[in-house]
Formats: structure tokens, sequence, C-alpha cells
């Protein structure tokens, strides 16, 4: 448990991260950047915020030579206001895009040097406020955006040829927004392309995508989770990238909602799939017209949890059957359609979404409380059973969708973007529906069984690799341990052997035809080899379709969130946002917090090594099948699983990265991901063995203020109920660069306790930055590479660099989502609300936090988005004085990028400010 209080800077000092590469290159740990700092002012020149030209930012200026940095790099994120009570000012509660500079040679390194807000069209958010008429501009809460690419027109749907564009949707609106991104200095007012109240079927916006074409113009997909009334059914909804809500006299022109989705709220026993009329909505009433809502429901005949799947399967009958109010007895996992994380297969020929949760049950109590202590938690029910009641049992999804895409671009055509697939009778959309196993833990709370909550997923950017390429160089180890060796390192230098010297076929061709998604509320991470598999073909063990392992368990409810895995496929970025606090800040709450090893919690990113699994290929045979899989079974444990135990199984990296192996996370099978690098504070013991989880140092920074209105009925069942209302302390501190030994930093901030969150969001820098003066950096060669066969995949090197070599770099976000504004009890995680730099080393996943990115007003890592000291600040561009923010999306961008993806390959956008 951690102590009530923060620990001493002492404590966290003889804490800190003591170099990750020292044992592999000198001086590498320097050329990453890492400082033991926990945050000194920042002392660089920056222009007066009232003498911030009008008409957008101005240039970047390189600190060391005072000469304007040419087309410098800035990070885009997409932001909603900071207000956390359920009445807000309507005059400054906008939502809006920041822009930050991204140049770490620049003199405002880390500041936001721009904004832009969104258009005001009344009776546009589903769910209204009455002080702001439901208009578009606010009460969003802004999600996810493009973060992998963004949108250049090519001229034939409806915009102008050359420019650029930015998808982005709100949470809880149902708002799709689109900004002109072409000049990333000078971004304006956004335009509004979907009203919330103009979709039939569909509800809670998540993931984007552009979809393939070949003829320079695209459609753009997005993920809608639930149904009209945030109910049970989802829908992947394709929309013209030029759409502009229809209105009238300044009011979105609605819709009226489709009668048959809305009887999926009441529907149960898998009955759905089978009520003609659900599938695909593309009708041209009103304000519906150019949008199509596919329906994601099927009858599959899937089970939940695939006990053949894992050697330590979760065998209670209970787990074959859904035991929550909405899907109540449904043993059918097609049935609950609830995408979420979405993406395309490298070809472009396949997408594919993960089902996360029904959107009426995150949004109406809390992860760690309200609720579920009156189903199954001792503190209110000792020795009580888990009952059937919607937050009790699992309105969290446990599968994986794959839909065909037709590959057209078909100017005013809706039902263009996807083809249909005919492997099943009730909706010839999905090619097949997979589900991860249940594993051997035994849960009080059933939405923390290892696979619940599919909340992020992630695709291979490649085709393929061939054996002995460089960056995938094993010197015969499957674990990889050996290619992070001073000897490893040097072979894959001087490895000659490119991806474009094997073809299909070829013995030493291996493709990357995988996928990889996580449960956040189960806390593990899975991975299918194959997910081109039809849902009525038999894979290796037996069932229908691809077929999935676990590869990584954390524990119950740590907040496995959207991960990135980056453009060489070698590395996959997982945030663990915690949720769980200790007993001092969550005194029902507590009783999962660091359960099974010391630091289970702790707020904390991980460098995976993904390389042992993809090595692999399609493993659609006995002899080469995955064999990772979940920890054992160990009754003697809390969990009844060997999680948190130490580790057997042999490093063989000299001791490298053994610092981040020690406890058993999986059955340590040679095919098992390893973890090269961490930031935050990361475990360094079993159970009495281990320091324990403590606060970042950084703890006199003041925030705002906080209502945790999900935790009301918690709160008061033990007679707290100031707990309700945090104060400035409680929603303040800050992380800090010390305190994480063995990882880089401590992300434990008082408001990442407080709120139930931490780092919830990644995106990995597809763009670059100017060299530093330390040879760091360059910005990344953004053509197409030929594979061998045509197809054009990420380089994934500087321009004029060699791939796999070098420092990447990836930004975080920690915020989740918060409704207190909506007003609603929202889904009790919250955040500290920072955005953090962070960088690893390509050649062997060594990692740290970025601490030269720092807050401009507070000196401290990470820029803060809500702290006290944003409550007056003049935000740059159209924002102005508001108050603070949290942002929860964003994609690093630069004028003249042009960010390509699976099947879109744009010709370079305008670039309209030259040198600027």
């Amino acid at each position: 448990m951690m102590a009530a209080g923060a620990a001493s800077a002492a404590d966290q000092v003889a804490q800190a991260n003591t170099g990750l590469l020292g044992k592999v290159l000198g001086g590498v740990q320097q050329s990453l950047g890492g400082s033991a700092a926990s945050g000194a002012s920042n002392n660089l020149l920056q222009l007066p915020r009232n003498q911030t030209p009008a008409a957008g930012a101005p240039a970047a200026i390189n600190k060391y030579t005072n000469q304007p940095i040419p087309n410098g790099s800035v990070l885009l994120v997409w932001t909603g206001d900071g207000c956390s009570t359920p009445v807000c000012n309507p005059a400054t509660a906008q939502d809006f895009l920041a822009v930050l500079d991204a140049e770490p040679n620049s003199t405002t390194y880390g500041n936001v040097i721009w904004t832009a807000e969104l258009p005001k069209v009344l009776v546009s958010n589903v769910l209204p406020v009455a002080l702001s008429g439901a208009a578009s501009d606010s009460h969003n809460d802004p999600h996810h955006m493009l973060s992998y690419t963004s949108y250049i027109s090519g001229g034939g749907d409806g915009l102008q040829r050359g420019r650029k564009y930015q998808f982005a949707g709100g949470v809880i609106s149902k708002n799709v927004f689109r900004f002109d991104v072409t000049s990333v200095r000078n971004i304006g007012r956004a335009d509004l392309a979907v009203c919330g109240t103009q979709v039939r079927r569909s509800s809670l916006t998540d993931d984007f995508v552009v979809m393939p074409s070949t003829t320079g113009n695209h459609k753009i997909l997005y993920t809608y989770m639930s149904n009209y009334v945030y109910g049970p059914g989802g829908s992947v909804t394709e929309i013209e990238p030029d759409r502009v809500a229809p209105t009238a006299a300044g009011v979105c022109l609605a819709t009226a909602p489709v009668v048959l989705p809305l009887l999926e709220s009441v529907q149960v026993g898998g009955l759905v799939g089978n009520i003609p009329g659900l599938i695909t909505d593309d009708s041209n009433l009103l304000g519906h017209t150019g949008i199509t809502e596919y329906g994601a429901a099927v009858r599959a005949n899937q089970p939940r949890n695939p006990t053949n799947y894992t050697s330590y399967p979760d065998l209670r009958p209970s787990r074959s059957r859904n035991q929550g109010a909405f899907y109540l007895g449904n043993d059918d996992v097609g049935i609950e359609a609830l995408p979420h994380g979405m993406a395309l297969t490298y070809d472009g020929k396949y997408l594919v979404s993960s089902d996360y949760a029904v959107a009426a049950s995150i949004g109406a109590a809390a992860i760690n409380g309200a609720l579920r202590g009156i189903c199954n938690q001792a503190a209110f029910n000792p020795g009580a059973t888990p009952r059937p009641l919607g937050v009790c049992g699992s309105t969290f999804g446990s599968s994986v969708r794959v839909f065909e895409a037709s590959g057209e671009y078909n100017r005013g055509k809706t039902r263009d973007s996807l083809k249909e697939a005919n492997v099943y009778a009730s909706n010839p959309y999905v090619r097949s529906v997979s589900a991860v196993p249940d594993g051997p833990r035994v849960e009080a709370v059933l939405f923390h069984e290892e696979n619940e909550g599919l909340m992020p997923f992630g695709l291979p950017h490649q085709s393929h690799h061939c054996k002995n390429q460089k960056g995938w160089v094993n010197l015969s180890d499957p674990s990889y341990d050996l290619a992070i060796t001073p000897q490893g390192v040097l072979a894959n230098a001087t490895s000659d052997v490119e991806i474009d010297d094997c073809r299909p076929g070829d013995p030493d061709y291996v493709p990357h035809d995988g996928a990889f998604t996580g449960a956040m509320c189960g806390g593990t991470l899975f991975y299918s080899p194959d997910i081109r598999i039809r849902g009525d073909e038999t894979n290796v063990f037996g069932g229908k379709g691809p077929y999935w392992r676990a590869v990584y368990d954390v524990g119950p409810c740590p907040g496995v969130s959207y991960f990135s895995v980056s453009d060489d496929d070698r590395f996959l970025i997982q945030p663990i946002s915690g949720i769980e606090s200790p007993a001092s800040i969550d005194p029902v709450g507590a009783v999962e917090f660091d359960r099974d090893y010391p630091r289970e919690h702790s707020r904390r990113l991980l460098t995976v090594d993904i390389r042992p699994l993809l090595a692999k290929g399609r493993a659609n045979t006995p002899e080469t099948a995955i064999q990772c899989d979940f920890p054992p079974y160990d009754p003697a444990r809390p969990s009844g699983s060997s999680l948190g135990a130490w580790a057997s199984r042999q490093d063989r990296s000299g001791g490298i990265s053994s610092r981040f192996n020690i406890l058993k996370h999986n059955n340590e099978a040679d095919d098992c991901p390893r973890i090269r690098g961490v930031v935050g504070q990361f475990e360094d013991g079993p159970t009495g063995v281990g320091g324990q989880t403590t606060l970042s140092s950084n703890t006199s920074q003041l925030g705002t203020g906080y209502l945790r209105a999900a935790q009301i009925i918690e709160e008061i069942s033990v007679g707290n109920p100031r707990g309700i209302l945090l104060n400035r302390t409680q929603t303040g501190g800050e992380p800090s660069g010390t305190g994480g030994g063995p990882g880089s930093g401590n992300l434990n901030s008082l408001q990442n306790l407080y709120t139930h969150g931490g780092p919830h969001f990644t995106t990995i820098d597809r763009i670059g930055y100017q060299q530093t003066p330390a040879g760091e950096g360059g910005y990344l060669d953004l053509s197409p590479k030929d594979n061998g066969y045509g197809l054009g995949v990420p380089r994934d090197a500087v321009v004029g660099g060699a791939p796999a070599e070098g420092v990447q770099r990836y930004a975080f976000i920690q915020y989740f989502v918060e409704l207190n504004h909506v007003p609603g009890p929202g889904t009790g995680s919250d955040g500290d609300r920072t955005l953090c730099l962070a960088k690893f080393d390509r050649r062997t996943g060594a990692t740290v936090l970025d601490t030269s990115f720092t807050d401009e007003l507070l000196g401290t890592p990470c820029v803060d988005f809500d702290s006290a000291a944003r409550d007056a600040w003049l935000w740059p561009g159209a924002r102005g004085v508001k108050g603070g923010a949290k942002p929860h999306a964003a994609v690093f961008e630069r004028d003249g990028a042009a960010l390509f993806g699976p099947g879109y390959y744009p010709a370079a956008p305008l670039d309209v400010d030259g040198p600027r």
C-alpha cells in the first residue's frame, strides 16, 4: 500500500533511473535526453502573449542560433474545456484544437502557440445542456481524431485539392468536426461535419481512419460505440470528407432516430441479431443525408469466452454467458457489438475494430466505485456474490470484428467504403468476429476479469520482414534479448538485408498479419497472429476465425489503454493509467490496489518488444502456434493466478532489460513479448520485497478543484461526504522526472490518484524534428517504401538515414473521460490532464521521459492543461482567457507533410506558409 503522504524527496531521488543504456553504449542516455531533474523553471525567451500575431502563431526560433526553424513540427491536440461541475459558464466552456511547439531546439518547445475553436450550431448535441442550447462548440468531451494520418484532398471530393484536414469527434455529443490544418500555425474555426442529432442509430464517437482508394479521394470512417440512446449495439460510420452538417437558421437539421435500434436497449439473450433492419442505415431523411451507419451486430455463434485459446481457462459456467443487464444470458459474442478502437491492415483490405463497452454502463457508473459497491464489494455486502446488474456483470466487450474494405471512392455514394463479405447471413459486412479468452484470475468485480473491455486496438504497419533484416536480427534467440546486447545492436546495424529482399512464399518471408488488442478493465494485452481468417474458417486451436492469446497480464482494472505500434513493427507503447488508488485516497475502492504485486497500479507506460510474436508469422500450425499465455494458475495467490510472482525465464540481455522483466506477467514462453523500457514508476520486486507505490515529488502545484460525482454513493456509504469534492491540492501536483526507478520519472501525481486517471492516449511521432546539436533527430522520410511487390509501407527512418536506428519519440496524454459537465456521473476515471513526451532508442527500446518538454507556466515536466496557473492565462489564438482544459488526443504535424496510411497515399499538400 502507498503511504498516506508523499514520499520524501530523498526517497524519490534514491529511486531515480540510473541509466537505461549504460551497459550497451556509453553516452546513449545523454543522447536520449533523459534528466534526473524534476523540472527546473523554463527560462527560454518567449514571445509575450499580447504580441502573438492575430494571423497565426510565429515561427519557432532556434535557441542555439536565434534563427527561425523553417517549418517546425507541432502537436495538434484535441482538447475539451476544463469545467468539471454540473453547471458551466456557456461563455467560457468552448472546446478547441490546441497547437504546441514540438521542436526541441525551439525557444518555445512545449508551449501552446495557437488555438482554434468550434462553430456554434444549436441543437447539435444529443445530450443537451440547458445553458448552452445543446450547441456544438461545447460539452463535446473531445475524444479521438485522425492520429495516424491527416486527410489531404485529391480535389474530387468537394474540397480544395492539396489542402490538409483533420477530423475529430465529441465522445458524448456525437458531433464530428473538420479542421483545415494546411497551415498548422494558423488553423481557423472548424466546420461541423456531423451533428450528433443527425445520426439515426449510433452514439459515442470514437476512432477515425481514412479509407483506402486508388482515386486520390477517400471517405472518412469512424466508430460509434453504442446505439442512439447510448445502449448496446454500435456501428462503423462513413461520411464524405466535405460533408457539412445540414442546418437551418443556425440550428442543426436533426433526424428522428430509427426505431428498431432502440429496441437493442431492451433486448436480452442475443435476440438483436435476428431483428431485420439493424444492419445498415444510409437513409436520406432530413439531416441524415450522406451518412452510412454500418451496424456491427451479427449472429456469429461465437463463444464470448473461448476456453480453447488458453491452457489456463476460467471454466466457471457464469463466464460463458453475459451477466450484465444489457446482454443478460447472451452466449454469442457476435451480438455484443461495441466498436471502439479501429485500424486498417497494412494493405488497406480489412478494417478491424475492438469492442469496448455499452456507453451507458461506463457513463453512469464509476470504474472504481458508485454502483460497484452495491453489487459485490465486501465493504457494502460482506460475503456477497456477483449479481446480474449492469455494472456488476459484463457490459464490456471481449471481441474483435473484421470488415472488408471496398478500396473504392465514389463521390456521393453511400455504402461505399465497405463491401459484403457474406460470411454471416445476419450481417453481410462482417467478415469475422472473434473473442479473447478469460484467464485464471477470479475477480470479485466481474468486469475486471482478464478479457473485459477491449478498448485499444492496433495492427502492424509493415507487410512482413525478412529473416535477418536490419532490426530483426535475433542471433538465434527467439526472445530477442540478444538483439539488444552490444553484439545484437552491431549485428542489426551491419545487416544488409532489407524488406524488399524476400517475397511471399520465400522461406525467409515472415508476414505481419497479426493484431493486438487490450482489455482496459481486464488488464491484459492480447495478440492474434492472423486477423485475416474468415469467420467460417477453422483455426489451429479448433475455433472459428482468428484465435487470440494473452501475452501480458497487468492485473485487475489497471487501465490498459490506447497503445501505439511503431512504424517498424518492433515496439508497442502501452499506457497503464492505473485507475485504482490507495486506501488513503479511495477507502472503499482500494481492495484491488497493488493486490498482486507492488506498483501494480502505478501510472506508467511500457515499451514492449513485440518481435518475439511477429517473428512467428501467421503461427497457424501446431508447431508454430503462439505459445505465450496467461500466468499459470496459483491457488495460493490472491487472484488464483501466478501474476506478480518472481519470473523464472532466463535473461539473455546481459542485464540490460532484466530489471523490467523480473515478475510473471505471462507463462514466460520464448515468444512472449519483453519489456525494454518504462516511463513512470515501475515494479522492482514481488509483494514483501518490491518498493511501494509513491507520489510524484511535484506536489506543490495547485489544481482547480473537482466534483467526484461518480463516487457519491461510495463516499456517503462510508461516512466520507467530503471525499466527493476535491480541493485544489488534491487536484494539483505534476509528473516528476525522478522517483520512478527502474522506470524513468514518476507519473503518480495527486490528481491522477484522486481522479483515478493516468496515461491513456499515445501517439508516435511520424514527423520528426530539426536535428539537435547532439545529432539527435531529423525529419522523417514520409515517402512510402516499395516492400518488394509494389505495396507502399512506412520507412520509419530519418530522411537520408537508415531504418531501425536513432531515437524515436511519442506523446502521451493523462486524461480519459469525465462527464460532470454534461451533467452526469461519468466514468470515474479522469487524470491530471497533462500532455507529456517520451523517447526510446529504436535499437534497444530503452526509454526516458523527456524532461525538457516542460510546462511554460510551471517549469515541470509535461504540459498541464488545467493547473490553477491556467485559470486567468491568455491562451493564444481563438480561446483567449477561458481557464483550464482537458486534452485527449493528439497528432504530430508539419506543413507540407503527407502522413500516408494503408491504401491512402496522398500527394504532398499545399505549402501556404513557405519556410515559416
